[in-house]
């Protein structure tokens, strides 16, 4: 029986969070891990233009009418934009360091920033609603996004909790899925069968590290102190080269109150 693969995951909503105030603790922070951890993957360390929140990720063709009629969905919520936002502008900030499964905190793979502020609560309201909207439109393909598993493994998830869950707010600093190495495939016991002959095969690994020592450091760390939330975009996944700005590519954008 034939595996039916999940859809390509080709862009997302987004929030972005990139400022002058988050680059200078952003690299504060790189400096400490790459100073007090020798062997951590350098490329884990997420570069401060791709820092953002995810509201809900998409299977969209890359240049075809599902992705101008989910830019058209985006820009179409611009008028009722501060309804669906209840009035007044947001700020959020981001303080401390966290994992979504405590019990792997000694081998993690990604590492978030914590969003807070007065505005939390709205905040979250805001990012359910707009994560429902696109879903419900069909744009909306992994509600991954609810349980964390976007940033770190991009699994599936069970629809079952959808509605309590809701968007799982969080800035992912570290990412070892940017650091994933090309390893030679051990010889099994079978030899070298599957193997082609005079060519080695390879497997893609993913590293991980120890954060215990990390998120206690951090814990009442703030990176980035309450700022207005100004916009949500639907971005391209992929981020972009350094020669090209870096960060992801913003398809469309709407300005929030």
């Amino acid at each position: 029986m034939s595996r039916i693969r999940s859809p390509q995951l080709t862009h997302f909503l987004s929030i972005p969070l990139a400022s002058p105030s988050l680059t200078a603790s952003l690299s504060a922070l790189r400096k400490d891990i790459l100073g007090t951890i020798p062997s951590f993957p350098i490329k884990a360390i997420r570069p401060v233009a791709t820092i953002h929140l995810t509201l809900g990720v998409m299977s969209l063709d890359p240049a075809g009418p599902r992705l101008k009629a989910a830019t058209d969905a985006l820009l179409s919520l611009q008028d009722s934009a501060p309804d669906i936002i209840s009035g007044a502008p947001i700020h959020i900030g981001l303080k401390g360091l966290s994992v979504f499964d405590r019990s792997v905190v000694r081998d993690a793979n990604v590492v978030f920033a914590n969003v807070y502020g007065e505005d939390i609560v709205r905040l979250q309201e805001f990012a359910d609603k707009v994560n429902r909207h696109f879903m419900q439109l069909g744009f909306v393909v992994d509600n991954s996004t609810k349980n964390g598993k976007y940033s770190n493994s991009q699994g599936d998830d069970s629809r079952e909790n959808e509605e309590e869950e809701g968007v799982v707010l969080h800035a992912t600093v570290l990412n070892t899925r940017y650091a994933t190495e090309l390893v030679p495939v051990e010889k099994n016991n079978e030899g070298d069968a599957n193997r082609k002959k005079g060519k080695k095969k390879y497997q893609k690994v993913r590293p991980s590290f120890d954060a215990t020592d990390l998120l206690a450091k951090y814990e009442n760390t703030v990176f980035m102190e309450p700022l207005h939330v100004d916009k949500l975009a639907i971005c391209k996944m992929g981020e972009r080269k350094p020669q090209d700005g870096g960060g992801y590519e913003v398809i469309a954008y709407i300005p929030l109150p």
